[in-house]
């Protein structure tokens, strides 16, 4: 006899893991939104425009992609594996190969060449996102019927959310780090939280199921016409709204963060904790995710006594207090002050972040009254399209248009091969060349010319551009590797340097003796891109007075920040499209770029908070009306009809889908 799974019970190993699986949800969606802009704008070296155009891309085919996967889960014919989580085996390795591309470092040295590879990389991300995440956030409806259960499932993924972003927020940067915050180590970030990422599915498969559903008869509704009628039930609406609001305010927050941090307040160091050192920024990021994580036992609490919409409301309004406070921070401020704000924003955003998913299965029910159909797959499309769409066209991809906007320069190319940099130079030979034939035939046409008046103006134009010629070969030197590598070095010499010294020989490393100099230029192989770089550096550092290699302070050798920025401008001027084969050195930004950078990182959250807070005071599902809710589903069920139903329950129902019950 088969046995009745219709009454299962829902143990702590299924919540478990029901939730771990949102390792990847939290984690990935917050790497991305975190680092991507910052990655292909100043590592990859894309123009702003065309960093943010990727990601929006990447949501209009998710505009396609999140409700056809909706209806496909929603359809999916009964199997052995499972309706919804047969996309869960289908997922695993996608999962992990999908993650890794994004942060792959193509040799590609094209502007366009770089934006299609990324822009691919990004579809598949996207459509691998969807084709797991959507059953999933359909699972927990039908897993159980009952609430406390159905809070438990979803309280394990908002933990399990928090606690991938808690772990992206802490190591992510580090292992970035490690690598001189390079290509290289984004790529080993993206192999590491790909594991991450992809383990839990297989997991989530066999610690999961899918209660029988009542047989209805088949749906030939089209699914776009499905899917936009969600949006004609209010609760569906407003619930999307407060969604939406609540983690746009996070995405606009993370998005801008390094940004803030890095430009504005100049914060790219490392604190001592005693025990241990930690990245400033790594340290302050934590802080926001331990708080998040911490508040959530608080916010839960609040549902219960006082509904999800008072909950929502009290911690939007935190958000609000210290994004205000944001506002009067500097450069110069204390770092433990910046350390306060960051835990009175975590405290206020943990709450947008739980309480739209935790309302999710509880607007699915009240869509099943409005609709008589059981679409949470739809509904769970609907939600994490919403927010994608409004992730990539909006957030990224308005980033990228303001960082344009505002003059957020380019890092510059460390490395461009031979031919690279010979369009360079040409471009400025040749049009000194057309210009003075330019000039020369205009006023030939009205005037006859002294011959010298044309070999003078021709000679000091051409001087003008053969000075910019000067400097683009004084600011690359061509190396043993055929390659111009950028004479800007950031590297911290006395770690180069002493890290190849045992211990007893010389341990200063500004005075080297010959034989410990020529020991360490000989640990760093010359085949590779990085450790030429680092060697060429310290062979142009150190002095020979005779005897010792003396450290030159002065680094007179080098280019500076000014002629960093000079660089820029003249490859700009140049039409200069590539950003090289190696790494890219990000420079210092103007000081009204900057001030702009900070209006923006604090103006555009307080917007999202207000618009978040506007929709909450219009949402009425509260735990006494959601029990109305299921009663009614309950007496429909056992052959009820809505012509039948109670006046005070026609209320409430009306009220909460804003249409007839009937």
């Amino acid at each position: 006899m088969s046995r009745d799974i219709t009454q299962r019970k829902v143990r702590f190993f299924n919540i478990f893991a029901y939730g771990l699986a949102d390792l990847y949800g939290g984690g990935a969606f917050f790497i991305v939104t975190t680092f991507s802009m910052f990655y292909l704008v100043n590592v990859v070296g894309l123009h702003p425009i065309l960093a943010g155009l990727i990601p929006a891309i990447g949501k209009l085919w998710d505009a396609f992609n999140d409700p056809f996967m909706g209806y496909i889960s929603d359809i999916t014919p009964k199997n052995r594996f499972g309706k919804r989580r047969v996309w869960f085996l289908a997922s695993i390795l996608p999962v992990f190969l999908t993650f890794m591309l994004i942060w792959f470092p193509t040799n590609i040295a094209s502007q366009l060449g770089k934006f299609f590879f990324y822009l691919f990389a990004y579809i598949f991300f996207y459509t691998v996102t969807t084709m797991s995440y959507v059953p999933y956030a359909a699972l927990a409806a039908e897993m159980t019927n009952d609430a406390k259960e159905r809070n438990k499932l979803v309280g394990s993924r908002i933990f399990f959310s928090f606690v991938a972003t808690l772990l992206a927020g802490l190591i992510a940067k580090p292992i970035i780090d490690m690598f001189d915050g390079g290509k290289s180590g984004y790529l080993y970030m993206g192999i590491i939280f790909g594991i991450i990422f992809a383990f839990p599915w297989l997991l989530l498969y066999f610690g999961t199921w899918e209660l029988p559903q009542q047989e209805r008869a088949k749906d030939k509704t089209h699914f776009f016409v499905n899917f936009l009628s969600l949006f004609k039930n209010k609760s569906c609406r407003i619930h999307i709204a407060m969604y939406v609001c609540s983690f746009g305010t996070l995405d606009i927050i993370m998005s801008w963060l390094l940004f803030y941090f890095i430009d504005y307040l100049n914060m790219d160091s490392s604190v001592s904790l005693g025990f241990m050192t930690l990245g400033k920024f790594t340290l302050l990021q934590g802080t926001l995710l331990l708080t998040m994580m911490a508040a959530i036992p608080f916010y839960v609490f609040i549902s219960g006594k006082k509904g999800h919409a008072k909950s929502y409301i009290i911690g939007l309004s935190i958000v609000l207090v210290g994004m205000i406070f944001m506002a009067f921070q500097t450069p110069s401020s204390p770092f433990w002050l910046l350390l306060l704000n960051m835990l009175v924003l975590g405290f206020g955003i943990s709450a947008g972040s739980l309480i739209p998913h935790q309302l999710m299965p509880f607007v699915v029910d009240v869509d099943k009254l409005f609709s008589g159909k059981d679409r949470a797959g739809t509904y769970s499309s609907a939600m994490t399209l919403t927010r994608k769409l409004f992730l990539g066209l909006f957030v990224l991809n308005g980033l990228g248009l303001l960082l344009s906007g505002i003059g957020y320069k380019q890092p510059v190319p460390t490395v461009l091969t031979q031919e690279q940099f010979a369009e360079a130079k040409d471009f400025y030979f040749y049009k000194a060349i057309g210009s003075v034939i330019s000039d020369s035939s205009e006023k030939q046409d009205t005037e006859i010319r002294d011959a010298n008046d044309i070999v003078f103006e021709a000679a000091e134009k051409i001087t003008v551009h053969a000075d910019k010629i000067a400097f683009l070969e004084s600011s690359y030197l061509l190396l043993e590797d055929g390659n111009y590598h950028l004479n800007y070095f950031k590297y911290d010499v006395e770690k180069l340097v002493t890290g190849h010294l045992m211990v007893g020989e010389s341990q200063s490393y500004k005075k080297l003796s010959e034989e410990d100099y020529n020991k360490v230029v000989s640990s760093y192989p010359r085949d590779k891109i990085s450790d030429l770089r680092k060697v060429t550096y310290i062979e142009k550092s150190y002095n020979f007075d005779g005897e010792n290699y003396i450290f030159d302070e002065s680094l007179a050798n080098f280019m500076n920040e000014q002629e960093l920025i000079e660089l820029r401008k003249v490859l700009n001027d140049a039409d200069f499209k590539y950003s090289g084969i190696g790494d890219t050195q990000k420079i210092s930004q103007a000081s009204l770029t900057i001030g702009w950078i900070r209006i923006l990182f604090i103006t555009l959250p307080i917007i999202m908070v207000i618009a978040g807070l506007i929709a909450a005071t219009f949402f009425r599902l509260t735990p006494k009306n959601h029990k109305i809710v299921l009663a009614e589903l309950d007496r429909l069920n056992n052959g009820g009809t809505k012509a039948d139903a109670e006046p005070r329950v026609k209320h409430v129902i009306e009220l909460l889908t804003g249409s007839k019950y009937e």
